[in-house]
C-alpha cells in the first residue's frame, strides 16, 4: 500500500514522501499493548478499534483498550496513560483528547514504555511514532468541494460550520484547512459551532443552525453532525433544499453519499489507521526498521466513485462491536 510519510517526524508542514508499506504478518512475541481513546461512542473510533483489534489478533499480541469518555475528559484519560505507564504493558497507542495539553503526562510515561500517537496529532514531546494525517488536509479536502463548485466571483452560498469540540487538536487544524480554502470560493461560512461529537450535542447544534439561519444552503463538518443534519433536514422537510458536505469519513457518510445526500466526504481510512498503528508500535518494539510518522493517502469520497474505493479501510464490519481486549 501507498502511504505518506514525514520529512520531519510530528511535523505537518514538513516535507512528505510516498512510501511503499507492507504490514507486519505476525510478530516475535505476544507484546501487550494498551491503547487509550478518546471514545467509542461514534462510528470512526469504531473504525480506528476495529484496524487495531484484527492487526493485533493477525499478529498475535495483547490489547488492552481504555476510552476517556470523550474530549471533555481530558484528567481522565490522563490517568489512564498514567495507569497504563505504571503497569505491565509493552508500549501505549493514544489517540489523544488535546493537542498540547497531554505533553506533561506523555512525557512522564514515556520514561517507563514507549508512547505512538494514533489518529489525533500531539505534541511531540516523548512520541516515539505516530500515525495521522493532517488534518489540514482534511478541512482543505472538505472546503474544496465549494471551491470547485461555488468558484470567486460566482453564487455565494451559506454555510454553517460544525468542526467538533474546539479543544481537540484535529478540529483545530481541520478548522484552520476549512477556512483556508474557503477563501477561494465564493461561499460563505455564516455561522460556526463547536460541540462535542456526541450525536445528541450534534443534533442540537443542527437545529440551532438552521433555527439561526433560516436561508442557510449548506450545513459543513464532523461526521456526526452532518449524520444528525440528515435526519433533522428530512424531518423539516429541508433535505433539497439544504446541502451537506462532511470533513471526515463513516458509515452514514457512505451511505449518505452514495444516495446523493451527501455532496462529498473525505477518508483518512480510520480502520487502516488503526492496524497501522499496532504495526508501528510492534516494529519498534522488535528494532525493525519503523517510519516516525506515517498516515494514510487522504481522498475525497462522492457519489461518482463512491463504489470504486476500498471501503474495508475506512470503516468496520456492519457486524462489529467495539471490542476492549484482544488476549
Amino acid at each position: 500500500m501507498t502511504l505518506t510519510s514525514w520529512g520531519e517526524h510530528f511535523n505537518f508542514d514538513s516535507q512528505t514522501t510516498a512510501l511503499d508499506y507492507t504490514p507486519l504478518s505476525k510478530a516475535e512475541k505476544k507484546w501487550k499493548l494498551c491503547v487509550v481513546f478518546p471514545h467509542l461512542k461514534d462510528p470512526y473510533w469504531v473504525a480506528t478499534n476495529y484496524g487495531v483489534v484484527s492487526h493485533a489478533r493477525s499478529l498475535g499480541v495483547a490489547v488492552d483498550l481504555f476510552e476517556a469518555g470523550g474530549y471533555d475528559h481530558l484528567e481522565e484519560q490522563k490517568k489512564l496513560v498514567k495507569d497504563c505507564a505504571a503497569a505491565d504493558y509493552d508500549a501505549i497507542l493514544l489517540g489523544t483528547v488535546s493537542y498540547d495539553q497531554m505533553t506533561e503526562t506523555v512525557t512522564e510515561a514515556a520514561q517507563s514504555v514507549p508512547v505512538f500517537a494514533t489518529v489525533n496529532a500531539i505534541q511531540g514531546d516523548g512520541i516515539t511514532g505516530m500515525v495521522a494525517v493532517d488534518w489540514h488536509d482534511m478541512g482543505r479536502a472538505a472546503g474544496q468541494y465549494f471551491v470547485d463548485n461555488y468558484p470567486q466571483g460566482g453564487d455565494a452560498p451559506t454555510v454553517a460550520w460544525l468542526p467538533g469540540p474546539e479543544a481537540a487538536g484535529w478540529v483545530t487544524f481541520t478548522d484552520a484547512g476549512f477556512r483556508e480554502v474557503m477563501q477561494n470560493s465564493a461561499a460563505e461560512i455564516s455561522a460556526v459551532y463547536y460541540g462535542d461529537t456526541g450525536a445528541d450535542f450534534q443534533r442540537a447544534l443542527v437545529e440551532e443552525a438552521l433555527d439561526a439561519n433560516p436561508d442557510l444552503d449548506y450545513i459543513a463538518g464532523n461526521a456526526v453532525a452532518i449524520e444528525a443534519a440528515m435526519g433533522v433536514l428530512r424531518q423539516r422537510g429541508l433535505t433539497d433544499q439544504v446541502g451537506l458536505v462532511a470533513d471526515y469519513f463513516t458509515p452514514a457518510m457512505y451511505r449518505g453519499v452514495r444516495r446523493g445526500i451527501i455532496s462529498s466526504a473525505p477518508t483518512d481510512s480510520a480502520a487502516l489507521q488503526g492496524t497501522l498503528s499496532v504495526d508501528q508500535a510492534v516494529r519498534h518494539l522488535e528494532g525493525k526498521e519503523t517510519p516516525g510518522h506515517i498516515g494514510p493517502v487522504i481522498f475525497s469520497v462522492t457519489k461518482e466513485n463512491s463504489s470504486t474505493f476500498p471501503v474495508d479501510q475506512s470503516l468496520a464490519p456492519a457486524d462489529f462491536n467495539p471490542t476492549f481486549k484482544v488476549d
